[in-house]
């Protein structure tokens, strides 16, 4: 491995370059002033290249310690967080959750206080659905995904959650087009295409109504459900959506059904864990909340 600099150093460098102010980084780190200009000297020395321009009392990071910075400020976060991880270990049991962006902001964490409550020694880490294959090496890790499955070495449960998806759209693009009467008043429209599971949610709609599915090939595709909302309120498309999610959009009036046709998915949200984790306390109980929640 190449050889690392102090890492005293470059938390000194870190403070230094957030205030823009030795004297506020020594505060912060209860040195003395002295002590962060040797120091970020030092790491200069070490690196090679200056981090700083100094004007008197002043210092500006050059183009070098701006790069610097950002990557070591990441560095420094994960650290900490995983530093965090092994002290809270003794006490604490962590449960990976996998779960997508938009189900976690609009329905799983604004209820996840509830379940802390009642199990504090918990601890519950969020991951994106990119962060899948790097947890596979966790040994507790439990997902949250839309689909039908199957899903071979998983036990899946069924969230009992809302099954409706809706074509949504602005009240603008609604006006400019003109009523929809029908699915088949979609041909030609753009479309906006949420690409978060396995198969576009369009595929299934266009196949159930005997519609051209060649008319998906212009369609916008989002992988994040709140970005294809955003995408549908600035009236980029249409978006075929599961409806509760998107209740905020909908009840606010930002976006409004195209249709009022009703539309069943046979996808839903699961629960998935490994079946190894069946018995795993942590893991039946984050089920069983999850349940109750759902109904």
């Amino acid at each position: 491995m190449e050889r690392l600099p102090s890492l005293n150093a470059v938390r000194y460098f870190e403070a230094a370059a957030r205030h823009l102010s030795f004297t506020a980084a020594a505060l912060e780190l209860h040195v003395t002033q002295g002590a962060i200009s040797r120091m970020v000297q030092s790491l200069e020395e070490e690196l090679q290249v200056p981090l700083f321009t100094r004007n008197g009392r002043f210092i500006a990071l050059t183009p070098a310690g701006q790069a610097y910075h950002e990557e070591i400020s990441h560095a420094l976060q994960r650290i900490a967080a995983a530093s965090l991880q092994v002290r809270r270990g003794a006490t604490e049991e962590a449960l990976n959750v996998i779960v997508s962006a938009g189900f976690a902001a609009r329905w799983l964490v604004p209820r996840l206080s509830s379940f802390q409550k009642s199990h504090p020694k918990i601890h519950i880490n969020l991951l994106g659905n990119e962060a899948e294959e790097l947890s596979r090496s966790h040994k507790t890790t439990v997902t949250i995904r839309y689909g039908k499955g199957p899903w071979p070495g998983y036990a899946a449960t069924r969230l009992p959650l809302g099954s409706e998806l809706g074509v949504v759209c602005s009240p603008a693009l609604l006006a400019a087009c003109g009523p929809l009467h029908g699915p088949e008043d979609l041909i030609g429209k753009p479309l906006l295409a949420y690409t978060g599971g396995v198969r576009d949610l369009w595929q299934d709609y266009f196949e159930c109504y005997q519609l051209p599915t060649s008319e998906l090939k212009q369609a916008r595709q989002f992988y994040q459900l709140l970005m294809l909302a955003e995408a549908a309120v600035s009236g980029l498309g249409f978006a075929l959506v599961p409806l509760f999610l998107l209740e905020p959009e909908l009840q606010s009036g930002r976006l409004v059904r195209a249709l009022s046709q009703r539309y069943e998915s046979d996808r839903a949200h699961y629960v998935l864990y490994p079946k190894a984790l069946e018995h795993e306390h942590k893991v039946k109980l984050f089920k069983k909340w999850l349940l109750a929640q759902a109904r």
